[in-house]
Parts: C-alpha cells; structure tokens; sequence
C-alpha cells in the first residue's frame, strides 16, 4: 500500500456518502477523522469502522461544522490535512414561502458557509506543503434547479459550485487541486429527513399541501430503491488520489442523465411536466 501524504477529514461521517467514504479511505491506508455531531454518532463510526477493520485508521471527531467560530477555535488541535471532504448536508424542505429566514441560513450554514470555513482552515498547511485536495460534495441539484420545495437546498448547492469554481482558481497556484462530486440518488437518510419535515408542514394548513403529500411519496420510494453509497465513495477517494482529478464528477446514471438531458428541454415543458408530477395545481392555463 502506498505511503500516504497525510490526514484527511471528512464531515458528517456518521452515515451515508460520509461513512461509506470513511471506511473506504481508511481501508487504502489514509488516517480519516471524521466530524460528528454527538458521541453517540462518535461510536456510531467507530463501531462501523472496527467491523470493516480499520478501527485503528478512524478518528471520530465530536464537531458541528455549522458552529463556524467552534470550527475555527477547534483546528489548531487538528492534524495539518492533505484533503478534507466537504460532505455533512441536509435538505431544507419547503416551499420557499414557508421556510423562514432562521431556517435558510441554517442551510445555507451547514451545505454552504461550513465547507467554506473547512476549506479556510485546511489551506494554511495545504499552502505550507504545497499540495492538498479539497472535494466539495453537491449534488446533480447543483446543477439543475428541477426539484420544487426544495428551492434552498438548491440554492445550496449551486452556491457551493460556485465557490468551489472560484476557490480551484485561487488555490492552484498552491499546488491544492478543487473537486466537485454531484451525486445522483444514493440511500444516504438525507430523504428521512426531508421527508419528516414534509410530514410536519403538510399537517399543517399548507396552500402546498398536495404537493407535500406527492413529494414525501416519492421521497419514500427512492429511500427504498436507491443505491447505497460506495460509489460516490471511490469517486471522492479517486479525486484524493488522482494526479490530475477532475473539476466535476456527475457519479449516478440519473446525474448523469439530468445533467445531459435538462439544458435541452424547453422550461416551458419541464416547468409543468414537473408541476403536474408533484401536484402543484392550478388552472389549464398556467401550465405554459
């Protein structure tokens, strides 16, 4: 096995994308500490990696990367990173009506604002040693903007593309290499939650009422059939280790298929395509 350059963090390990990519780092060598939010979700990891075997290469690390100024205090007790993985992330569902403004920024906190703070911090050592990775985890929602009620986990994430794009231009020069994963669906419990939060605006008198109902039905099916994770796994663990990675890697056959499909369907078309499958309503001649 390779000798590896140094430590990589990964956030919101726990679960999903983070856990599987976790194990899988650990299991090719590489020291992984991985940010949690709880002790208990601390020996969630732990458990996790002593039955994959790597128990000794995991480092759990009680932190919410949301609580930016406990991030930034937190980091000089931290080991000097080759890479961090931006991953932890949830999904705000709502009508952009009904989110209030506390729980936009919360999103925007933990999808946008923490990875910028993460990547902050990492830099100093990365700069020192002339070379580091920093991979962004979006979505193929940071894309495409197709997927109503879910307006600020979008914004999210398009806001994280955009900063990644500008962050690979100031930082190259470094030798520190940016890299945008967008997943497809993967069984990661980010669609548990969303799907919980449209249970609770849908009990109450919501104009999206209907629309809530169709998307926590659609939500449950793709938590059932969606692949697990270790995909986007060795794709992130490839932008790690890869000489020359890639900016963006589109990983699922749905990314790849909205990607390519989105720019070339009429929004007019799309628009009330998507309207009808998930019951926001009105009369005929709103759907133009």
């Amino acid at each position: 096995m390779a000798t590896r350059p140094g430590a990589v963090l990964v956030t919101g390990a726990n679960s999903g994308i983070g856990l599987a990519t976790t194990v899988r780092l650990a299991k090719r060598g590489w020291v992984t500490w991985g940010t949690v939010r709880s002790k208990a979700k601390a020996k969630a990891l732990t458990d996790a990696a002593k039955e994959a075997g790597v128990g000794a290469l995991v480092k759990p690390l009680v932190l919410d990367v949301s609580d930016h100024d406990a991030v930034v205090a937190h980091w000089p007790k931290l080991p000097p990173f080759y890479a961090v993985v931006n991953n932890a992330g949830y999904s705000e569902m709502g009508a952009v009506e009904e989110v209030t403004a506390a729980q936009a920024r919360a999103q925007l906190d933990v999808n946008l604002i923490a990875p910028a703070v993460v990547a902050s911090c990492a830099l100093p050592a990365m700069r020192k040693r002339g070379s580091g990775r920093i991979v962004m985890v979006s979505s193929m929602f940071g894309r495409a903007a197709v997927i109503p009620l879910n307006g600020w986990y979008h914004a999210s994430k398009f806001g994280l593309e955009a900063l990644s794009d500008v962050l690979r231009m100031e930082v190259a020069g470094f030798g520190v290499k940016v890299a945008i994963v967008e997943p497809g669906f993967f069984k990661t419990g980010i669609e548990g939650r969303a799907m919980e939060i449209a249970d609770e605006r849908r009990q109450a008198d919501s104009p999206y009422r209907a629309a809530y109902e169709r998307s926590a039905q659609s939500f449950g099916a793709l938590e059932r059939f969606a692949p697990p994770p270790d995909a986007v796994a060795r794709v992130i663990t490839s932008a790690i280790e890869n000489a020359r990675p890639l900016r963006r890697y589109l990983v699922g056959a749905d990314a790849v298929g909205l990607a390519t499909m989105a720019p070339l369907i009429p929004k007019a078309f799309s628009d009330a395509a998507t309207r009808l499958m998930t019951g926001l309503g009105g009369p005929p001649e709103t759907f133009t």
